[in-house]
């Protein structure tokens, strides 16, 4: 007998950066910047003493948040205590989410463009409108993409919610192979206004994603069964106001939660057959032992049979809690072929349910990586640093290469001779872009060899001096200009009418740092973001235009620059680090046929699209 199985054969999970441990919360309980916590009536406690019997520098604090509460550490996206003004800079919940999905899809080999479905939940979105899932789809897939997009308005429940959702779409539609089903949130911000030492302990940030897919075998696996109801005497109890602040009735939820939760574990074990002794792992939202140890003891499992490493060591990640605790658990090889497993959830506006999942055989999809297959692109300055790693890696993605280089014959036929897939027919073209003759040259031959590029990308640029612009002479002030703007523009102008999709022009964080020197260099490239923009207005909707601005790029141009520029610029744009040069590459191809690309800043001058890489202001 063949069962159709629904698996999740790939996931994700990310939290943020900023670790808020106990002493931390400790310290502002102190300080009166948090209440609700009585420490005396702790501290003369019988349980307390004799705690502190065995750990001496025990607090009252860290006694309820890890022994009472059960929690070590959580994890924000800003720095304790959350402020409003950092989150300007920091991560969002689609920042979150994106990553995520993207280590779903490594782990599971599905591509992006194979996927049907997007459905994800979050109470805390980057934005109002649209859906955190019509955004999140555009980075991965390619603007004539037509799969499906839901986004789901719901916190604690909103992974098992669309988990049914995702179910009831594969058995309506035969030919959906596999569905994204993610959940994101960034908890602290919901913080801003409540001094409560109880949310400030409990909630974390993250998101967690997982691939289903639909698979035949020859035994019931993956994802059996799932419910989701409405207890609808908790609307008023959990959730958010209109300005996004926390409204928590901890004791309620809590009188609440327990029975919710008791009761939809039990039906769905039911349905299965199962008792308690079946049952390998229960997988509960991570939301502290006050309701998971009282569902647990209720339910009759043994605390070796609840899985609550998520909540003890990164908080209370809402809807990614559970898919968070099975990532993690396949990350640990806890999960083992065969194991049962039940999860149970229940939170914002009353919402609970469940699902029961057997694991199933490990699954890896095929891997593909030909987005551009039947492309091809027009790269100049292809021999530097930058553009070298450009050319390679759009001929990884299918896409056939023709490499301009200035002078260095030999550099670009090693560079021809390292291509993958050399039956695309790469070639080289030579013209030094201080050469008007040259540059004329270099456009006929083009333009009578070949009928369309697909892409242009424009890598080829020059320095200059580093002096004072009062020191630079003029002779060096044109030439600067030629290479790095009135030929480049002069190049995209000839052909125009043979491009079809997308051109890039690369600009320079100094267009924003302003740092001393290079002012020939700082000037062409204004000067060709100004021409950019013109040529974008002018060839919309036919043609795509995006300008690119990386900031300080762990080599290439860089060695020009001195220490003092290198910091003023990262300081001017809010850069952490040195961007490796491999990074820059792989996020301007994606540029190419991606309408979002993660971990850039993008924003619209008119049409043309700016994409600052490496800023976290600016």
């Amino acid at each position: 007998m063949s069962f159709q199985n629904f698996i999740f054969s790939g996931s994700g999970f990310v939290y943020g950066s900023h670790e808020v441990t106990n002493a931390d919360i400790d310290n502002f309980l102190d300080k009166g910047y948090l209440t609700g916590l009585d420490k005396t009536r702790i501290e003369n406690s019988e349980k307390y003493i004799e705690a502190k019997k065995a750990k001496p520098e025990l607090t009252a604090f860290e006694y309820m948040a890890e022994g009472l509460m059960g929690f070590k550490k959580r994890y924000h996206v800003v720095p304790f205590p959350p402020r409003k003004e950092s989150f300007e800079t920091a991560k969002n919940s689609l920042d979150l989410l994106v990553e995520a999905i993207q280590l779903a899809l490594n782990d599971s080999n599905v591509h992006p463009e194979d996927i049907s479905a997007w459905i994800i939940g979050t109470a805390t979105p980057h934005e109002m409108a649209p859906g955190i899932a019509e955004t999140a789809k555009c980075y991965f897939t390619k603007k004539d993409n037509r799969s499906e997009t839901l986004t789901t308005t719901s916190a604690c429940v909103g992974f098992n919610i669309n988990v049914e959702r995702a179910i009831n779409m594969f058995k309506a539609n035969p030919e959906i192979k596999h569905i994204v089903v993610a959940h994101t949130e960034v908890m602290s911000s919901l913080l801003l206004e409540t001094n409560d030492f109880v949310p400030f302990t409990t909630f974390g940030d993250g998101a967690a994603a997982t691939i289903i897919s639909r698979v035949q075998s020859d035994k019931k696996e993956g994802i059996l069964s799932v419910n989701n109801y409405e207890d609808m005497a908790m609307i008023d109890f959990l959730g958010a106001d209109r300005s996004g602040n926390l409204i928590m009735d901890p004791r309620m939820v809590k009188f609440r939660a327990v029975p919710n939760i008791v009761n939809a574990c039990t039906e769905l074990m039911q349905k299965e057959g199962w008792s308690i002794n079946d049952v390998d792992l229960f997988v509960p939202h991570q939301t502290g032992n006050a309701i998971v140890h009282s569902v647990g003891e209720k339910l009759g499992f043994t605390h070796d049979k609840v899985f609550q490493e998520v909540q003890y060591e990164i908080g209370n990640l809402s809807g990614a809690s559970v898919p968070a605790s099975l990532d993690m658990l396949k990350k640990q090889g806890k999960l083992k072929p065969g194991m049962k497993i039940l999860t149970g959830v229940t939170g914002l506006g009353g919402e609970l349910g469940g699902f029961t999942y057997i694991v199933p055989e490990p699954v890896r999809f095929e891997p593909k990586n030909n987005d551009l297959k039947g492309k091809t692109a027009f790269v100049t300055g292809a021999t530097g640093g930058l553009g070298r790693e450009v050319c390679l890696m759009l001929a990884e993605k299918g896409c056939r290469v023709i490499m301009h280089f200035n002078s260095n014959e030999a550099k670009a036929k090693e560079l021809l001779s390292k291509m993958p897939a050399p039956e695309l027919k790469h070639e080289i073209v030579k013209a030094d872009f201080d050469s008007e003759s040259e540059i004329d040259n270099l456009i006929t031959n083009l333009n009578d060899n070949y009928n369309k590029f697909d892409y242009v990308v424009h890598t080829a640029a020059i320095t200059g001096s580093l002096s004072k612009a009062s020191e630079v002479s003029p002779e060096e002030v044109q030439m600067v200009e030629k290479v790095n703007y009135l030929h480049p523009s002069k190049i995209t102008e000839k052909l125009a009418w043979m491009i079809s999709d997308t051109v890039i022009f690369t600009g320079s964080i100094a267009q924003d740092a302003m740092f001393s020197g290079s002012s020939a260099y700082v000037s062409s490239k204004r000067a060709l973001y100004g021409y950019a923009n013109s040529f974008a207005r002018r060839l919309y909707p036919k043609l795509r235009v995006v300008y690119y601005i990386p900031a300080i790029i762990d080599g290439g141009m860089t060695a020009a620059l001195n220490m003092e520029q290198i910091k003023g610029s990262m300081m001017a744009v809010g850069q952490q680090q040195l961007i490796p040069l491999k990074d820059i590459a792989a996020r301007m191809v994606k540029s190419l046929y991606l309408t979002k690309v993660a971990g850039v800043r993008n924003q619209y001058d008119g049409v043309m699209v700016v994409r600052k890489d490496g800023y976290s202001k600016y």
